[in-house]
């Protein structure tokens, strides 16, 4: 019997590997977003007196992984290599307040949210239409969208800490004297239900705050939009989830340990030339062990610069790859050169860090880009959505205009209403006043001509100078009367 079942019924990608399409604006985002986020602690650090503050923040957010085989190495390995600079083993979370955690987070998420989102968005771009953006659009793009994200765990926050109020409230009722008991009755599995969605929205946070950032590049359709599509999509397919960041993250650790190996091969390399030790130790220090020759072998103040230099800039003396920190790259190792090799000491700080600056600016846009590839693929199996339909600012533009020409177009073939019609016949009625003064001014006119005909009048009238009447006052009568008497004769 043939096999009848509909494949297409089931999850299309969940062993779809995430796609990154390579773009250099991309990786310049990422180097900048790092150099910004590296400048920002350092002076973080400067005004608290800590050995790291964001560091303090990371370390609360790796501890909820613990416990979990693999992803609690391997988050701890990446975020110790990319954001705590080596540093948060050196953590200690007692000497650190809960004011000094959230200015880690804020800084953390402030930087990534406004850079992560031009990454996202350049990324989209190129899976939805394989085109490029320019830094200019892709910062305005992330500035537009910059609040989105930000609102983001503002609101998830809000959300947890109201069902956690409910549950307060619940159990300040049922303290109530007898009274409790019976509204205990309602209020407890209200509490548990509430205790539930809390649980779910603090998971949802958590893992699906990196798709909030993807989806508001792909959608822009505001902060709830982007929170209910990352929950949707987690809750829809965990597994298909879980395993895309599980290839995300160890892809990740490949690119750091690759890193490694090369700084390694670096120093190493360059070092197996090198006859000044004091310029040795600070590109390949040897391990500080009494069994150790290459440590015991080094002139006594050499052996105790080392020593000093473990504790001014935290990494530790070896040359076992690829775990490998050459002092060089911290700036207060520097000095140590003097003036007899201070100038490729200085040589060496900069080629160092702007190789760990790629490193870790490449593994960061490797990391957002392989998200908007995962939203994307979480999008067309959960709602059908294809890779091609994104949101365009230039289609909001041209829709704009449409809608504004087919307004106007409307206006013009409307048929007139009453209060249309008002205003023309006002509009006409200056008109009509106009002709007015036309007729009036032809009134004049005709009366004009009637002072003409009575001017001549009074002319036949006008008194005589010595007071009697005029001679032809009565020449109508008299000549009519003279005119009839010989008639009669």
């Amino acid at each position: 019997m043939a096999n009848t079942v509909d494949t297409g019924l089931l999850p299309r990608t969940y062993f779809k590997a995430p796609r990154v399409p390579f773009d250099f604006r991309a990786l310049g985002l990422g180097m900048l977003g790092y150099l910004v986020y590296w400048g920002g602690s350092l002076l973080l650090d400067e005004i608290f007196g800590k050995v790291s503050i964001v560091g303090s923040f990371l370390k609360v957010v790796t501890s909820i992984f613990q416990g979990i085989p693999f992803i609690d190495r391997v988050v701890t390995v990446f975020t110790d290599g990319v954001f705590t600079f080596g540093q948060l083993g050196n953590v200690n979370l007692a000497d650190y307040s809960f004011w000094h955690q959230l200015v880690g987070g804020v800084w953390i998420f402030l930087v990534w949210s406004f850079f992560g989102q031009a990454i996202h968005r350049i990324t989209s771009l190129r899976i939805a239409r394989d085109e490029g953006l320019s830094f200019r659009e892709a910062f305005v793009f992330a500035a537009k969208n910059w609040m989105t994200v930000i609102l983001a765990p503002i609101v998830i926050a809000l959300t947890i800490a109201f069902f956690y109020g409910c549950n307060a409230l619940a159990g300040l009722v049922i303290s109530i004297p007898f009274v409790g008991q019976i509204l205990g009755l309602i209020l407890v599995p209200l509490a548990l239900i509430s205790s539930l969605l809390i649980l779910l929205i603090a998971l949802g946070g958590v893992f699906g705050l990196p798709l909030i950032g993807a989806a508001a590049a792909w959608e822009r359709n505001g902060t709830l939009d982007a929170i209910s599509r990352a929950f949707s999509y987690i809750f829809a397919r965990p597994l298909q989830f879980f395993w895309n960041y599980f290839l995300i993250f160890l892809f990740v650790g490949v690119i750091l340990l690759v890193g490694s190996w090369f700084v390694f091969v670096l120093t190493k390399s360059v070092d197996a030339g090198v006859l000044s030790d004091r310029l040795s130790i600070l590109i390949d220090a040897p391990e500080r062990t009494n069994s150790n020759e290459d440590y015991t072998d080094l002139d006594p103040a050499l052996q105790t610069e080392i020593g000093n230099l473990e504790t001014d800039t935290g990494y530790k003396a070896g040359r076992n790859a690829p775990h490998v920190q050459p002092f060089a790259k911290d700036l207060e190792a520097v000095s140590v050169g003097g003036l007899t090799h201070g100038l490729n000491a200085i040589t060496f700080w900069v080629v160092l860090n702007l190789i760990w600056l790629g490193i870790f600016g490449y593994a960061i846009y490797w990391f957002l880009g392989a998200t908007t590839s995962v939203y994307a693929d979480l999008r067309a199996d959960v709602d059908g959505t294809e890779d091609d339909e994104i949101y365009l600012e230039e289609e909001e533009e041209d829709f704009d205009a449409l809608a504004e020409a087919a307004t106007e177009a409307e206006r013009a073939t409307a048929p007139p209403t009453a209060e249309t019609d008002k205003p023309t016949a006002d509009a006409g009625a200056p008109a009509a006043e106009t002709d007015k003064p036309t007729a009036e001014t032809d009134k004049p006119t005709a009366e004009t001509d009637k002072p003409t005909a009575e001017t001549s009048e009074p002319a036949a009238e006008a008194p005589q100078p010595d007071g009697s009447e005029p001679a032809g006052s009565e020449a109508p009568e008299q000549a009519s009367d003279e005119g009839e008497k010989p008639a009669t004769d």
